[in-house]
C-alpha cells in the first residue's frame, strides 16, 4: 500500500484584482501583478490559507464576499485571513458577522505600518486598545495573525506576554514572516531580532510562520539566495519547534515582485527541509501545523 503524502498548506497567500478593488500601497511596489487569482496557486499545494491583501478599509467587507466566491470555485483556498480594525468600537460586531463565514479562520490588523513604541503598554495610548482587541478576537474563537516590523520585536515580546498572561498562553496568534529579521540589515539588528524571537518563543501556544524572507530582500531573488535565506533562518524551526511553525508563500509579495515564482521558492524550502529536519518536523511545518492552527480539518 503507498502511503499518500502529507498535505502542504501554504499559510499565508494573496489573492487580488486591482481592477476589481483599490490596493492603495501596490503603488509603491511596480512590480506586483494586476491580479493574483487561485489559478495561480502551485499544484503541489494541498490548500491555502488567503490573507488579506491590504484593500482599501472601505472594501475590507467586499474583499471578504470576493475570496469567498473564489473558494467556491477553488477548494484550494481552505481559509481566509480577514482584515480588521483592532481599535474599531465596533469590532465585537464585526467579528460576530465575518465568524458567521465559514471560510473565515482567523483576522489581521497590519501592525508593521504602526511607529515604534504603539507597542509599549507602559507609554502608549494606542497598546491597551490593541492588546484588548487582540483578546476580542481570540475570544470570538478566531485566530490572529501579527505582521511587524524586526524593530519592533523587542516591544512586542512586552506586548504579548500581558496577553499570554490575561488569557493562560499567546494560543491562537502566529507571527508573519519570522519577524521580518531583515537579511541584508547590520548585524546588530540581526542579534537583536534573533534574542527577541527566543523571548517570544516563550510564550506558551505562539505560533511563527516561516514566510516572506525574499520580501525582505531588496531586489531581486534567485533559487541561490532563496536556499540560501532557507538555510540562514531554519534555526527558528527549532526554537519555536515544528509543532509551533508552518510554511507560506508570501505570494506574490515575496516571489514575482523579487523575481521569484511560488514553486521555487516552495521546491527551495522543501530541499533544505530535508537536509534539516526529520520527516515528522518537515510534515508539521508544511502542513501539519497549519491544519491544527487554523482548524482546516474538515477541509484537509
Amino acid at each position: 500500500m503507498i502511503t499518500p503524502a502529507p498535505p502542504v498548506v501554504d499559510t499565508h497567500l494573496h489573492l487580488w484584482d486591482r481592477s476589481r478593488l483599490d490596493y492603495p500601497w501596490m503603488t509603491e511596489i511596480p512590480q506586483l501583478p494586476q491580479t493574483s487569482l487561485p489559478e495561480d496557486i502551485p499544484s503541489s499545494t494541498s490548500g491555502a490559507v488567503v490573507i488579506e491583501a491590504g484593500a482599501a478599509k472601505d472594501q475590507t467587507t467586499a474583499e471578504v464576499e470576493w475570496l469567498a466566491e473564489m473558494s467556491d470555485r477553488f477548494p484550494t483556498i481552505w481559509g481566509l485571513v480577514a482584515a480588521v480594525d483592532l481599535t474599531d468600537s465596533h469590532l465585537s460586531e464585526m467579528l460576530a458577522k465575518l465568524g458567521e463565514n465559514p471560510l473565515v479562520v482567523g483576522v489581521r490588523d497590519n501592525l508593521e505600518g504602526r511607529p515604534l513604541g504603539d507597542l509599549e503598554l507602559a507609554s502608549s495610548l494606542a497598546a491597551p486598545l490593541l492588546r484588548d482587541g487582540i483578546i476580542t478576537v481570540l475570544d470570538a474563537g478566531l485566530t490572529f495573525d501579527i505582521c511587524v516590523r524586526g524593530g519592533q520585536l523587542p516591544e512586542l515580546t512586552g506586548f504579548l506576554d500581558a496577553i499570554a498572561s490575561a488569557r493562560g498562553s499567546a494560543a491562537g496568534i502566529v507571527i508573519d514572516h519570522l519577524g521580518k529579521p531583515m537579511p541584508d540589515g547590520p548585524i546588530s539588528d540581526r542579534k537583536v531580532w534573533a534574542q527577541s524571537m527566543r523571548d517570544l518563543a516563550s510564550l506558551p501556544g505562539l505560533h511563527v510562520k516561516f514566510s516572506g524572507l525574499p520580501g525582505q530582500i531588496t531586489g531581486p531573488v534567485d533559487v541561490a539566495r532563496a536556499h540560501e535565506l532557507v538555510r540562514d533562518f531554519i534555526e527558528m524551526i527549532e526554537v519555536f519547534g515544528a509543532q509551533r511553525t508552518m510554511l507560506g508563500t508570501d505570494h506574490p509579495v515575496s516571489t514575482l515582485a523579487h523575481g521569484l515564482t511560488a514553486p521555487e521558492w516552495m521546491n527551495a524550502v522543501n530541499s533544505e527541509f530535508r537536509k534539516r529536519l526529520t520527516a515528522d518536523e518537515a510534515a508539521a511545518v508544511t502542513g501539519g501545523t497549519a491544519i491544527e492552527f487554523y482548524g482546516l480539518g474538515n477541509r484537509s
